[in-house]
């Protein structure tokens, strides 16, 4: 476990600027869908490249077997402290991950290798899930948040489409979770569409660009990623996803 007074960051006004804009739309739609210029002096461009790297080191994810996707994964905690402009972060330690809420997955314990420490306490990533916790602090009102880190490359291969939710249409089972493009390479496909619970009209989108997102409130609303098509022999669709829910 780390030391989390090691591991302080404190929020400078590229992180504070859009805050509350974005989180008014999650409050009064349920997501919010963030382009890569609306969130541009939030993560230097050497920060977001080291980053990008983790990407290239991820191992097979075996928890899809029979499902007819092929994908790469890795996965860790963090506990991340608000207070003000500080935000702290502590690993925790490594755990299986559980989706009771998607029938795919319910009653699973779904184990997937950790992400090296150096990538998780990374200045690139403190930065972006620093984000994300100031989103969900804004727009619940928690300060105190236990974050599930993924690293997720969905491949599509000339035989088989990728396919980033193989569970369709779904619900993640957390409080928030942010949805961070790192890389889009050789593929076409990849509509994400928002269902709100409301009723109201779905909206779809694509992103395109590192570092497009988007940030849900996982209460208001479900979701689905359409499949993605390789343009050649093979193309990625990596994301990070941090999903949020509060410490109890």
């Amino acid at each position: 476990m780390t030391d989390s007074t090691s591991n302080t960051l404190t929020t400078g006004p590229q992180l504070r600027d859009g805050v509350p804009a974005f989180t008014e739309e999650v409050r009064r739609t349920g997501f919010v869908i963030m382009r890569k210029q609306e969130l541009a002096g939030l993560i230097s461009d050497a920060d977001l490249e080291e980053l990008r790297g983790a990407w290239e080191n991820l191992p097979v994810d075996t928890q899809v077997d029979g499902v007819g996707v092929y994908r790469e994964r890795r996965y860790s905690r963090l506990r991340v402290d608000v207070d003000g402009d500080n935000v702290t972060f502590e690993v925790l330690p490594h755990a299986v991950f559980r989706q009771d809420s998607i029938p795919l997955w319910k009653g699973k314990d779904r184990l997937f290798e950790p992400i090296a420490e150096n990538v998780l306490l990374s200045a690139g990533m403190r930065t972006l899930v620093s984000f994300n916790a100031r989103m969900a602090t804004a727009a619940g009102g928690n300060t105190s948040w236990t974050a599930g880190v993924h690293l997720v490359r969905v491949v599509a291969r000339a035989d088989a489409e990728g396919l980033p939710t193989p569970e369709g249409r779904h619900r993640d089972g957390h409080s928030y979770v942010g949805l961070y493009l790192m890389r889009r390479d050789g593929v076409t496909g990849g509509l994400s569409t928002v269902h709100p619970n409301d009723g109201g009209a779905l909206v779809q989108t694509t992103l395109l660009q590192p570092l497009d997102s988007m940030f849900i409130d996982d209460n208001m609303v479900t979701h689905e990623v359409s499949p993605i098509v390789p343009e050649g022999a093979s193309g990625v669709r990596d994301m990070l996803m941090i999903d949020m829910n509060p410490v109890v």
